[in-house]
Formats: structure tokens, C-alpha cells, sequence
């Protein structure tokens, strides 16, 4: 696994929806990576009804930072259910003779990570004992 530095890109890929609003949350965790790596080389892309797909992100990314040599994409995605398992995959598999030069890696679903559920478990338990609200 390559150490974090400027040759290493990242794509936060999320599914996608026809309602506009949907793509604010993943663009806001766009922007909070952002705000905390100005120098990071990182963008949004999405499996279905927003743009940018997954090819042209793959693309935009290393026309803004030519110097990547790997990215990961991370599934913003609860569960591994067939756009992690088989989608996904083919679209990696499609992409990576276009850029021999890069090392594209799938990182695990965002809802396969412990943090994440511990996370969420914590706020459950919040709701639960009235301490956050919706």
C-alpha cells in the first residue's frame, strides 16, 4: 500500500440519485477533506444519474494532479451489495488499461469500516437517550 503523499489520489465514489440535493453530503465530505489537505488530490464521482462518472473523475483527477502513481477509490457506500462487488470491480477493471501507469485500488464500502458503524452505534445511542435529535 503506497505511504500518503502527493502521488497518491483519492475518489470519494457515491452512488448517485436524479434529485439534485442528494449529492450534498458527498460533496460536503468533499470539502472537508479538502479544507484539511489543500494539497490533496481528491474528487467525487458517481455510479448513477450525477456527474461525474467514475472514468471521467479517474481523468479530471490526474489532469489537475499528473504526478498520481495510485488512487483509491472509496465506496461511500452502507453495505457491500452488487455495485462493491461486481460493479464497481468492472469499472476499475475497465479503467486500469487506460492508465498503466496508475494503480487503482478499491477501498472498502464506507459501511464496512468498525469506525464507521462504532460511529453510528454512538449516535444510536444518542437518539436513544434523547441527547441528539433528527
Amino acid at each position: 500500500m503506497p505511504s500518503p503523499s502527493s502521488a497518491t489520489g483519492l475518489i470519494l465514489l457515491s452512488h448517485g440519485s436524479k434529485d439534485p440535493v442528494w449529492r450534498r453530503n458527498a460533496e460536503h465530505l468533499l470539502a472537508q477533506v479538502q479544507q484539511a489537505q489543500p494539497a490533496a488530490a481528491v474528487a467525487c464521482a458517481y455510479l448513477d444519474w450525477c456527474e461525474p462518472p467514475l472514468g471521467p473523475a479517474v481523468a479530471q483527477l490526474l489532469q489537475s494532479h499528473p504526478q498520481l502513481t495510485h488512487i483509491t477509490i472509496w465506496p461511500l457506500l452502507f453495505g457491500v451489495g452488487k455495485h462493491a462487488s461486481e460493479d464497481i470491480p468492472a469499472l476499475v477493471e475497465e479503467l486500469a488499461p487506460r492508465y498503466p501507469q496508475l494503480q487503482l485500488r478499491i477501498a472498502p464500502a464506507m459501511g464496512e469500516d468498525a469506525r464507521v458503524i462504532q460511529l453510528l452505534a454512538d449516535m444510536a445511542g444518542g437518539y436513544l437517550q434523547g441527547k441528539l435529535q433528527g
